[in-house]
């Protein structure tokens, strides 16, 4: 059987009945008389929808739940509700509700506590009430809490008060989500029902209000932070636009980009017509050179005739001024409408002298043939149509020079202007997109802050009620945790009181700490326990004692002496004396005959025919004795072979001396001992030398005075009566269900 099972442990505790009745009773007791005025208890509750999770929201493109942002956004709701701001201005607003009324209103104090408050209160403190105005006098008593940390008001609410202080209120303050719902529910406790409420409706008026305040002027912040940046991104994309503007007036610019562009396209029209004027205009005086060398030199001098060269340049003149006319692009209105009339008036013209040009030229010369018989008038003819040729393109190579020039010139305003465009251009690009872009986050953060204002509208589901019954009373519950407490403690303090404890106690103990065999135990006789058997179960020691000794018998049967057993103990008074009585008792009804050597003078009252005494004084000179007849100093014995057993009895050998040679010639050794003792250095000491000063078999331990209990371990279930309810928990606290008394 092992030491530390469940029995074990049901019986230590069994053993401390009275002590663990005991101890809970008085606990209890004293729970009983210690709450039996305790105050009643009220509570109220009040349920917020919150719609953090599942509520109303006006940003369309935000349609995932985010979990962690949502339980971050309760943590901060619960968080705000036991906030100390939130707490301070409860108990600030509750103070002066009360203080503000005239008499004691059932709905928001009882009478006692109002008469207390009242009495309570100095007198410069109920001069800033403002009866019948909670609001005034709740700005009174803030002014007053905040001008220094000795008046009363800071006090009150600082300190330990039931009603006001803000570590009370918060002490009573439960909150806590319902599941994963949109609720939140606050209970609030209270011994005045009024209070109780009225505290309550409060607490949710102020965190309700704080919470919006908290998100809106969050949101306002950013509200106003995005409006001054577009304001100012206003003026700049403003003064960028008026730059572009003054530059556009100041160059005459409509179109920059139509306007070069239209400009490239006439220089490429106006190139391509110059080429072709040049080459027309060349053309016609190579042909006018090869005709003129071929006339004769009068008909040169006839055709450079004053009135052909006056007409030639006249000719000239308004083909340049036709070609001004024509090719002239800058002119608009009434001045165009005079410029196409000039135009036809110089065409008019120009065809006129071409006539007459032609008729001079007719008049001057008669059909003749030349040497190469070329008729003149064909040559005059053609010297005609290239002169008029050269002459005309002659005029326009001269007014397309300057119109060269000019390109060239508006080339030379325009191309700077473009690169001023390009940096004025990027400026208002720039200046826009800020524009853009501040305007679009202005949009988000309006659209966050309706957002925000709608979801920060928590709505009172639940309005607190007033109680008129208190919660029931944990009183009961309290006696019956003292009376659980009393009865744990007493067993934790027995079962460690156990484990230390350093007595030997137990058969395995005692083998543990001493370090021989126990070859016997004798348990401790209680006559107030009538239920066991004790007679029985000193039997049973007694007979394991025997049987050692007749085995130690048998093995010197052959040479006819006496078997010598020596009883000896470390210390006085471990029942040797006891032990030896039982023994030779036993031995005797044998029929053995026994011869015992003892230093007590206890009489034994045993038959002379089986028992013999010998009797010895305690002196040094035990030191001395090598054989068992030198304690025979009266030589009464005559013959020791006629004895069976001699039972030698020492005293203890710490204090005491002892035969040491006749020790080491002992047929067994018994070591006595006390159950309930200690096994100290000192003992183990002196049997360190008793085994040093013997030669025969190890000594064995006879445990003396043990617990009825340890008996188990040699007479298994002990003989006492026991009800078959007892038999059956036995059986459930060994887990025995299914043990047999017999095989069938």
């Amino acid at each position: 059987m092992k030491k530390f099972n469940l029995l074990f442990f049901v019986r230590l505790l069994l053993r401390h009945a009275a002590l663990l009745a005991t101890v809970p009773i008085v606990l209890a007791s004293l729970v009983f008389f210690l709450t039996q005025n305790e105050p009643k208890v009220y509570n109220s509750k009040a349920r917020v929808y919150t719609g953090i999770a599942s509520g109303s929201t006006i940003e369309l493109d935000n349609t995932k739940l985010d979990f962690r942002a949502t339980n971050t956004a309760y943590d901060n709701l619960l968080n705000l509700i036991k906030a100390r701001t939130t707490i301070e201005t409860v108990a600030l607003k509750l103070f002066a509700q009360h203080m503000a009324l005239d008499s004691a209103d059932t709905k928001i104090i009882s009478k006692e506590k109002f008469a207390a408050l009242m009495e309570m209160v100095p007198e410069e403190v109920k001069a800033l009430v403002v009866k019948g105005d909670i609001g005034k006098t709740y700005a009174n008593f803030r002014q007053l809490k905040e001008s220094n940390h000795t008046n009363f008001v800071y006090e009150l609410i600082n300190l330990k008060h039931p009603d006001y202080s803000i570590e009370k209120i918060v002490g009573r303050i439960g909150v806590k989500r319902i599941l994963s719902s949109d609720f939140v529910d606050i209970e609030f406790e209270g011994d005045d029902p009024a209070i109780c409420q009225n505290t309550l409706l409060i607490l949710c008026e102020v965190f309700v209000e704080l919470n919006a305040d908290i998100k809106v002027n969050q949101s306002d912040a950013v509200v106003k932070y995005f409006e001054g940046q577009l304001e100012n991104s206003t003026g700049d994309l403003r003064g960028a636009e008026d730059d572009l503007l003054a530059f556009n007036r100041t160059h005459n610019i409509i179109n920059y980009y139509e306007q070069t562009k239209h400009i490239a396209s006439e220089k490429e029209h106006f190139e391509l017509e110059y080429q072709k004027v040049y080459i027309r205009h060349h053309a016609a005086e190579a042909v006018l050179q090869t005709l003129e060398a071929k006339l004769e030199t009068h008909e040169k001098k006839r055709l450079s005739s004053q009135q052909i060269v006056s007409l030639r340049n006249e000719l000239a003149d308004v083909n340049f001024d036709l070609s001004m006319k024509s090719l002239a692009t800058d002119v608009e209105g009434e001045e165009k409408e005079k410029n196409a009339e000039e135009v036809v008036t110089l065409a008019k013209r120009a065809v006129a002298l071409k006539t007459a040009l032609q008729g001079h030229v007719d008049q001057l010369f008669v059909t003749d043939y030349d040497e190469k018989s070329l008729a003149s008038t064909t040559i005059l003819t053609d010297w005609l149509a290239n002169t008029i040729e050269y002459e005309g393109t002659k005029a326009q190579l001269r007014v397309m020079d300057q119109k060269r020039l000019e390109f060239d010139k508006l080339y030379q305003v325009f191309s700077p202007l473009g690169a001023t465009m390009k940096r004025l251009e990027r400026k208002i690009d720039i200046a826009e997109r800020e524009y853009l872009s501040l305007l679009h986050s202005l949009g988000l953060a309006k659209l966050r802050q309706q957002n925000v204002e709608l979801k920060s509208n928590l709505k009172l589901i639940e309005v607190p009620f007033f109680p008129i019954s208190p919660k029931p009373s944990k009183r009961m519950l309290l006696v019956v945790v003292a009376a659980m407490a009393g009865f744990v403690l007493v067993s934790f303090t027995v079962l460690v009181l156990e484990f230390l404890d350093g007595n030997l106690n137990t058969a395995s103990r005692a083998e543990d700490k001493i370090g021989l065999t126990v070859s016997s135990i004798f348990p401790v006789i209680s006559t107030r326990k009538n239920t066991i058997d004790y007679a029985y179960l000193q039997n049973k020691a007694v007979n394991a004692i025997s049987r050692n000794v007749l085995l130690n018998q048998f093995k010197k049967e052959a040479s006819g002496e006496p078997v010598v057993n020596l009883f000896f103990s470390t210390q006085e008074g471990e029942g040797k004396t006891f032990v030896c009585q039982h023994l030779i008792a036993k031995l005797c009804e044998l029929d053995y005959k026994i011869l015992h050597i003892t230093y007590d003078d206890y009489d034994f009252e045993l038959r002379p025919e089986h028992y013999t005494r010998i009797r010895y004084p305690i002196t040094d000179q035990l030191y001395k004795i090598a054989t068992v007849g030198e304690f025979d100093i009266a030589e009464t014995i005559g013959d020791y072979a006629a004895f069976d057993f001699v039972i030698l009895e020492i005293p203890g050998i710490i204090k005491n001396p002892f035969p040491v040679k006749l020790a080491s010639t002992m047929d067994h050794t018994f070591l006595v001992t006390r159950a309930n003792r200690a096994w100290s250095a000192a003992d183990k000491n002196a049997l360190a030398l008793f085994n040093a000063a013997t030669t025969g078999p190890e000594p064995t331990i006879i445990l003396n005075g043990v617990k009825v209990l340890e008996m188990e371990t040699v007479v298994g279930d002990l003989p006492k009566k026991r009800s078959l309810v007892r038999r059956w928990i036995k059986k459930v606290v060994q887990l025995q269900f299914f043990t047999k008394r017999s095989v069938a």
